[in-house]
């Protein structure tokens, strides 16, 4: 086993033992994401059904169901992007106590630091405002690709679940499903000209 696939191992290890005592013994499985580990794109949310297992397997009409729809029909290729929670659990990062929720922070640096994305996604304000450590003003952030550690770029979006609400109570056309279309092509762009 090479080094990058022991400390993918340790990642897994280490998120496996935090937060046991908030899930039924036959559903601690931990889910470390979905997609090319040596993806340019990284996306990162905190909804549990964003992904089943590492191989592009999702649940039926779930979030990550239409998260891997709208990338197909913007033309994303599998291997450009990759698909993490906060968690890495079947439970939102907010059961977590301010403890463990800095140890699943500290375990996704070191997962960005594994993949190396040129573009990190923050699918949401809550996820962005944990990453960053600071208050995040959505509207006023959102859709602005920005600098972040090294040669990184980080851009906040909507969460997948507010998408579909949005969809559910407005239709394809409600203005959060159309700039959540807009930013998914506006970043699949950028890495273009990046090449």
């Amino acid at each position: 086993m090479d080094e990058i696939s022991e400390l993918w191992e340790d990642l897994k290890f280490e998120a496996g033992s935090i937060g046991n005592e908030l899930l039924p013994k036959d559903r601690q499985e931990v889910y470390i994401g979905m997609g090319d580990r040596n993806a340019d794109i990284l996306f990162v949310g905190n909804d549990p059904k964003l992904y089943l297992a590492e191989d592009y397997k999702v649940e039926s009409k779930s979030s990550g169901a239409f998260l891997i729809r709208l990338l197909d029909v913007v033309e994303y290729l599998p291997e450009t992007y990759y698909i993490t929670t906060l968690s890495k659990r079947e439970i939102k990062i907010k059961n977590f106590n301010e403890e463990e929720r800095k140890k699943l922070i500290d375990l996704l640096f070191m997962q960005i630091l594994l993949i190396s994305p040129k573009i990190v996604v923050f699918l949401g304000k809550e996820v962005a405002q944990l990453i960053e450590n600071k208050e995040i003003d959505f509207d006023n952030e959102r859709g602005q690709f920005k600098k972040w550690r090294g040669d990184i770029e980080t851009y906040l979006t909507y969460d997948v679940e507010t998408v579909i609400k949005a969809r559910n109570d407005s239709g394809k056309k409600a203005a959060i499903a159309l700039n959540f279309l807009n930013d998914m092509k506006n970043i699949k762009e950028r890495l273009n000209n990046d090449e």
